[in-house]
Parts: structure tokens; C-alpha cells; sequence
């Protein structure tokens, strides 16, 4: 994976670093970061977390399958780490 600044105006895309020749074919992402008078806030309350258990976090972030199982079902993970 590699990172290219760039600038974007007027429908126009202008590289500002060269993409190294071995590169013959990429799959792009494109992060647009907005000039500083074009910024808008986000308010902090939708980046905090407002789970009160881990259950909840992994299931937020995508992996609760990953834990949810047969030998995870009775098991309560704060009580058995002294979290409570």
C-alpha cells in the first residue's frame, strides 16, 4: 500500500508525488480531506462509545461472531477478570 498527496480543483486531480514505476496497475481510495473553509464539525458525541459492556463494543466494531460461541456462551468475561 502506498500514499500519494494530491490536489483536487475544478474537477481536476494534480498528483503531487510520482507513483514509482513498478506500479503498472492500483486500486485506488481516495481520502478527501476538505480545505480548512470547507471543514465542518462533527459533534464529539458520535465518536465516543456509549456501550457499558465489551459484548456490545465487539459487536459495534464488526467481531462479536468472532467471540460469540459455543465455549464464550457462559462465561461472563468482566466477573472472570475482576472488571466488575
Amino acid at each position: 500500500m502506498l500514499a500519494i498527496k494530491a490536489n483536487y480543483q475544478n474537477g481536476k486531480i494534480t498528483l503531487l508525488d510520482a507513483i514509482p514505476e513498478k506500479v503498472k496497475r492500483a486500486r485506488l481510495t481516495i481520502v478527501i480531506e476538505p480545505d480548512e473553509q470547507e471543514n465542518e464539525t462533527i459533534p464529539a458525541q458520535e465518536f465516543k462509545s456509549t456501550s457499558m459492556t465489551s459484548e456490545a463494543d465487539f459487536e459495534a466494531i464488526g467481531m462479536n461472531e468472532f467471540f460469540n460461541n459455543e465455549d464464550d456462551k457462559n462465561i461472563n468475561w468482566e466477573d472472570y477478570f475482576g472488571l466488575k
